[in-house]
């Protein structure tokens, strides 16, 4: 669990922990599924009660935490129907926003997308600790790149959309893919979305972002299937 906030920082104290917790969600700290007791939270972040509750009804919102009556709060769930769920608005949502960019997206729009898929490439992915440990720094590169993708566009509000479906997949990824399957090329499939965007090719951009997500999800269903028999075999 991360660390007690610091007070001397000049942002708010709710918005420090709301900020902690959301990163521990994210980097599988905290697990999917997993009670969410105040006590051990407020020990845990060093604040009070009324400052978790605060944060989890933030993050409640943005649907990485779950409000239960007379349950309190929990991280969310995964599953595979959520997954088909989640990919297929995501397909949609950042469909749009991608197109709205492609089409709209001004020079600096278009060095963004280098520069972030540069650090993308030249930031380790794996940790040698452990083969089946992503970095964070590859992850927070990862989604700055697809962010940069979609940064052109003038909606506001389907950018914010997007961004907050990206952080509940973010959660699969974590917990359901240790290791990107071999014969998956992922820095080709990110050269392919940088290239045709910057060639202002909306149609193609849009399609491949489809199979980019489609081959995620595709991936992480392949472990749900691998799950599941163990579960029957034990």
């Amino acid at each position: 669990m991360a660390a007690s906030v610091d007070t001397g920082l000049s942002e708010t104290r709710n918005g420090q922990v709301y900020q902690l917790i959301r990163t521990d969600i994210l980097a599988g700290n905290l697990a999917p599924g997993q009670a969410l007791q105040f006590a051990q939270l407020r020990t845990g972040y060093g604040v009070s009660m009324g400052v978790i509750r605060e944060a989890l009804m933030r993050l409640s919102a943005e649907r990485l935490v779950v409000s239960e009556e007379q349950r309190g709060f929990r991280v969310m769930q995964i599953s595979a129907e959520d997954l088909i769920d989640l990919t297929e608005s995501r397909c949609v949502i950042e469909g749009l926003v991608l197109r709205d960019a492609v089409t709209n997206g001004s020079l600096e729009w278009e060095s963004g997308i280098v520069a972030a898929l540069h650090r993308l490439e030249r930031t380790q992915k794996v940790d040698p600790a452990s083969a089946a440990v992503v970095t964070d720094e590859w992850s927070r590169a990862h989604h700055a790149f697809h962010m940069a993708l979609l940064s052109g566009a003038s909606t506001q509000r389907l950018k914010h959309f997007a961004d907050l479906l990206r952080d509940s997949a973010e959660v699969y990824r974590r917990w359901s893919m240790p290791m990107e399957e071999p014969v998956r090329e992922v820095s080709n499939e990110h050269q392919r979305l940088a290239d045709l965007a910057l060639a202002r090719d909306a149609d193609g951009a849009v399609a491949e972002l489809r199979q980019h997500l489609g081959l995620t999800r595709d991936l992480v269903l392949k472990f749900f299937e691998r799950k599941e028999k163990a579960h029957v075999l034990l």
